[in-house]
């Protein structure tokens, strides 16, 4: 099998097929009247994983997450955590703690008492607690801080408190409700290799819920993509992009073209699909496919070539220049074609000056190698 880009780390447990999973969701169903959350969902994941649950709102992840942490029940189904079923045992004896995206820092408290309630909540000794509570503000580099309140810290100092409170009891898992939500994009972006280094550091099993799909990318060792309350694809980040397993998917997750169509000929290792759009498609024959049959090929914005004269070749698509937004590394073209479908285009700007000299209504020529995309049979 081909490569699918690089790991955040030597870590796949879930290849191994001795290896036994930490948590697991068995046959989970919840409803709320008639509505289904969660459909009938297995799912296991590993000691020590990073683990990302991503959806829509609606989608089912964080009646999923309430559940492993105990404010929910099931309506059917088990959560079996370190070999023990969770049905009957209430939140506050769970190994789980859950981070929750408001933080919920008490105001009147400095961030050292923050980070000790839930220590005294369990009456632990004062000397202990002192101790628990210099450990997790030195692992979060709060060290300084903790005499201040939180309205004197910034929005990334009191995820850090939020984060440093939810590690102090040592769970056996952390549960993240959007985690980063509240920050601004540039400390999120930078927050999230903090997180995922004090992760990598702690080896505590993280359980994400998000959104944000460059979040769960940069974070995950696997992301759940969910959907109506059921799971449609568990992957490493890498995967999921590159190797999507359907058509919804292919979309949630990165921008994509899509190319609806039927298959003309499929001979050996190639295949060729004659879209909707009036044009044929020849590209690498990833899944048996037929003559006849309808089929999708999907294809990343960033693995298709733009240039302003003709090019020759199969997989060559021509149009008028519709839209153009410059994101400063990359630049994101709209080719309207004749047919007047649109494809997008996104080219690296590896020079200060762009070789490319394309405006809008300018003709384009726009062509991709035959294993850039792939062919989705759902």
């Amino acid at each position: 099998m081909k490569s699918l880009g690089s790991i955040r780390r030597n870590f796949a447990p879930w290849i191994d097929p001795a290896a036994s999973p930490f948590l697991r969701f068995e046959g989970v169903t919840k409803r709320f009247g008639d509505f289904e959350a969660v459909d009938d969902l297995s799912l296991s994941i590993f000691e020590s994983e990073f683990f990302a649950l991503l959806g829509a709102s609606g989608c089912g992840k964080s009646t999923l997450l309430r559940m492993l942490a105990g404010f929910d029940m099931p309506t059917s189904g088990r959560i079996i955590l370190d070999g023990e079923d969770m049905s009957g045992i209430p939140p506050y004896r769970r190994p789980v703690n859950m981070m929750f995206q408001s933080y919920a820092l008490f105001p009147h408290m400095s961030v050292a008492k923050n980070i000790a309630f839930g220590l005294k909540q369990e009456k632990m000794g004062k000397g202990e607690i002192a101790d628990r509570v210099e450990q997790v503000l030195k692992l979060v580099k709060l060290e300084d801080y903790a005499k201040r309140k939180p309205d004197q810290l910034s929005g990334g100092q009191r995820q850090r408190v939020a984060l440093a409170r939810s590690l102090a009891k040592r769970p056996k898992v952390l549960l993240l409700d959007e985690p980063l939500g509240a920050l601004d994009k540039k400390l999120r972006e930078e927050t999230q290799f903090e997180l995922a280094d004090l992760q990598y550091e702690l080896h505590t099993t993280f359980i994400m819920v998000t959104h944000d799909q460059e979040e769960a990318m940069t974070l995950a060792d696997r992301i759940a993509v969910m959907d109506k309350g059921r799971i449609l694809q568990v992957a490493p980040p890498a995967e999921i992009y590159e190797a999507p397993n359907s058509r919804f998917v292919a979309d949630f997750v990165g921008n994509v073209n899509v190319f609806d169509g039927t298959v003309r000929a499929a001979t050996g290792d190639r295949v060729t699909i004659e879209t909707t759009g009036g044009f044929d498609i020849v590209a690498e024959r990833d899944v048996p496919v037929e003559a006849g049959q309808n089929v999708s090929y999907v294809l990343r914005p960033e693995k298709l070539k733009i240039a302003a004269e003709p090019i020759s070749g199969p997989n060559v698509m021509e149009g008028e220049v519709w839209d153009i937004a410059y994101f400063g590394p990359v630049t994101s073209f709209h080719i309207r074609l004749d047919t007047g479908a649109i494809v997008k285009v996104a080219m690296v700007n590896a020079t200060r000056q762009s070789p490319l000299q394309l405006t809008w209504h300018d003709r384009a020529f726009v062509t991709f190698d035959e294993d850039a995309g792939l062919v989705l049979t759902q």
